[in-house]
């Protein structure tokens, strides 16, 4: 049996759409005494654009055993399916596992695969899947598809970053992972340079090579790091980044202050263009949280009053559709019960049984055009103690404010 939950931004109340979805699954298998065993860990599937080019009705309307009607929504077909994710095994702990931020993200990423490039770096990546997922989901939404091994050309510094065997998960052929060897490979955007994912915990990082390895992530696309928001941004890492990400990082009051010290620091620059006579915008953060959590607008005020960063929210409103559970006879059956739900009879008709809302709040954020990358000291008021008021005694804010969409 399958438990099932697909996540979809809400295509009426969300200033971010896309027609894309996520399919989170658990699946179980049935004991002697007949309670439920979880059989592995949880998968996600990857799904694309409903099929409209063929007119096909709802399944009739029929009711359930206690009189209420059976309700169906429609889902595409799988582009992209990672199995068996690992999560930390305290569940508490922040990072532990997927939340509905990094849900929130990941379908962020495919309403806005354009941002996605060249370098780029998620703070505070606990277990990564949402840093991976969101990259992966960009590379879909932007077309690019599975590649192998032996297909791309990988530099000596790409060879050199690439995790060693050792150190990721499963592997079951010894040529797995090395040079040459004939895998597929996720379809990450094709002007990705690398995404570096960073936490603080060790033990998080380790779960982040074994699931880099089981989404099939190309190794010479991805970096993993230990990175502390409280210590200096180290030399090699400033200005380094054309976007950042962060899911629900704002958590705590005591993180806004580091975290918008290490944004400003890592962002790359974006400088004025004197020939198009326009600002352009070298690099790009990004931060989802639930929009009750008010250190999200404090996040804002401190990027904008004390690095003088350009910022905005936008409203992101996330549903997630409880559907019918699965049954099947087999775990052999899954990829042609994929292309059934799809292809068959129902057309992609799935019931579900309950539906929830969540809302949250995007931060996208820039870099003042006068920042050059090495007067940060002498620029942002946050390091020059001037972050409150200006000359005139009024309040400074230096980004455009808080704009709704």
């Amino acid at each position: 049996m399958a438990q099932r939950y697909v996540y979809r931004l809400s295509p009426t109340k969300s200033s971010v759409t896309a027609p894309y979805c996520i399919e989170e699954r658990q699946y179980y298998t049935v004991s002697e005494d007949r309670s439920l065993e979880p059989f592995g860990d949880k998968c996600f599937i990857l799904r694309g654009p409903e099929d409209n080019t063929v007119d096909v009705e709802p399944p009739p309307e029929t009711l359930k055993k206690n009189g209420q009607p059976r309700i169906y929504t429609r889902i595409g077909p799988s582009l992209y399916k990672i199995d068996n994710i690992e999560e930390e095994e305290e569940e508490e702990s922040l990072g532990s596992s997927v939340w509905d931020s990094s849900h929130a993200m990941i379908l962020y990423c495919m309403a806005n695969p354009e941002f996605v490039k060249g370098r780029g770096l998620e703070l505070g990546s606990g277990i990564g899947l949402g840093g991976i997922l969101s990259t992966i989901a960009a590379g879909l939404a932007s077309g690019s598809t599975e590649t192998s091994a032996s297909s791309g050309y990988q530099s000596i510094e790409d060879i050199a970053n690439t995790p060693a065997v050792e150190n990721v998960a499963d592997v079951e052929d010894e040529g797995e992972g090395m040079p040459g060897f004939d895998k597929k490979y996720a379809p990450v955007p094709g002007n990705l340079a690398k995404l570096i994912l960073t936490d603080s915990h060790e033990s998080f990082l380790n779960k982040c090579f074994a699931n880099v390895n089981k989404s099939s992530f190309p190794p010479a696309k991805v970096e993993i790091r230990q990175l502390d928001w409280n210590q200096r941004v180290p030399n090699e890492m400033k200005g380094q980044y054309d976007y950042i990400i962060g899911c629900d990082c704002a958590y705590y009051f005591p993180l806004v202050n580091p975290l918008a010290r290490t944004v400003a620091y890592t962002l790359q620059t974006s400088p004025y263009d004197k020939v198009d006579n326009k600002q352009r915008v070298g690099g790009t953060f990004v931060h989802l949280g639930p929009d009750h959590r008010e250190n999200i607008q404090d996040l804002r005020r401190r990027l904008s009053r004390g690095y003088r960063m350009h910022c905005r929210t936008q409203n992101v409103v996330l549903e997630r559709y409880d559907l019918v559970p699965l049954f099947l006879d087999s775990m052999n059956d899954v990829d042609e019960q994929l292309k059934e739900e799809i292809h068959g009879e129902t057309a992609g008709f799935v019931e579900y049984q309950n539906i929830e809302t969540s809302s949250f709040t995007s931060l996208e954020a820039y870099h003042h055009e006068d920042y050059d990358g090495f007067n940060g000291e002498y620029f942002f008021p946050a390091e020059t103690g001037k972050e409150d008021y200006g000359g005139d005694g009024t309040e400074l804010d230096f980004g455009y404010g808080t704009e709704n969409y």
